[in-house]
């Protein structure tokens, strides 16, 4: 959850360099149909070698790695990096280490010769969610319960720095035990909103409008935001404790059809996408 109005949430910053070391395993592309967006649930407390995922990393990233006081953050920054890696491997049919990012205007990261492929990648607590699509901008957010303040004086002001003013009456309309689970799912929301509109948080977030409520699984968005006017915003399904949502521009006669590996307790995710439109 953002401090800063500048910063572009949960990419853990961009990296330029490829990296100088092993490049990793270069496996089969999967191939993305136009109407799919594929989301992919990792965890950063996973077993495995650190040593070999660091070996994908740039220089750059490895650096940054030694800069952490905890060796557990140290650790969950190798592995977001690396399983980032491996998802975008997959679907650009590149090893790991061969990937190099550019930045945006605003700083959102993006593949450099992506082909028109397109990603958007958060994080919270040991949870790490990556999605894939193409030809189109798309932002994700997952977000932890836990994170947020529980007395219910700071979470008001903190609603007030970021909910607009109807989002904040329909906080007020909420039973006390419900609000903290209604400011996050707004939160995620808006997270993956100024995620696929490229700006991030050097956008203040109560300059768009989300709602709270909890409500069906997708709805279209009439926005005059994008340059097609229409955006998908969808709640995704997370695990307990946590909320998560995903946009992605739409362009004339398009739709959205999600693939996700679905989150797992084990050491792997699930071994195959399950898709709905």
């Amino acid at each position: 959850m953002g401090s800063t109005a500048s910063r572009v949430p949960d990419d853990d910053g961009p990296v330029q360099e490829r990296s100088t070391s092993a490049s990793g395993p270069r496996t089969s592309r999967v191939r993305l149909g136009r109407d799919e967006v594929h989301l992919e649930w990792g965890r950063t407390d996973a077993r495995g070698s650190l040593d070999s995922l660091s070996s994908w990393l740039s220089d750059d990233e490895r650096r940054r790695s030694e800069r952490f006081r905890s060796e557990r953050d140290a650790r969950a920054f190798v592995v977001r990096r690396a399983f980032l890696r491996a998802t975008l491997a997959r679907f650009s049919g590149r090893a790991p280490g061969e990937l190099a990012f550019v930045l945006g205007p605003f700083g959102k990261p993006s593949l450099v010769d992506a082909g028109g492929l397109a990603f958007s990648a958060s994080s919270a607590g040991e949870r790490v969610l990556v999605a894939v699509t193409n030809g189109r901008e798309l932002g994700v957010d997952v977000e932890r319960l836990a994170a947020l303040p529980r007395d219910a004086e700071e979470l008001s002001r903190l609603a007030a720095r970021v909910l607009t003013a109807g989002e904040r009456a329909e906080l007020a309309r909420c039973a006390p035990a419900e609000r903290a689970a209604a400011f996050l799912r707004a939160w995620t929301r808006k997270e993956a909103l100024l995620k696929a509109l490229g700006t991030g948080l050097s956008r203040e977030p109560d300059t768009v409008e989300v709602g709270l409520g909890a409500h069906a699984p997708e709805r279209a968005l009439a926005s005059p935001l994008f340059a097609s006017g229409r955006a998908w915003l969808g709640d995704l399904d997370a695990p307990p404790g946590f909320a998560a949502s995903l946009v992605v521009a739409l362009h004339a006669g398009e739709r959205v059809r999600l693939c996700v590996r679905a989150p797992s307790d084990g050491e792997e995710p699930a071994p195959r996408f399950r898709c709905a439109s």
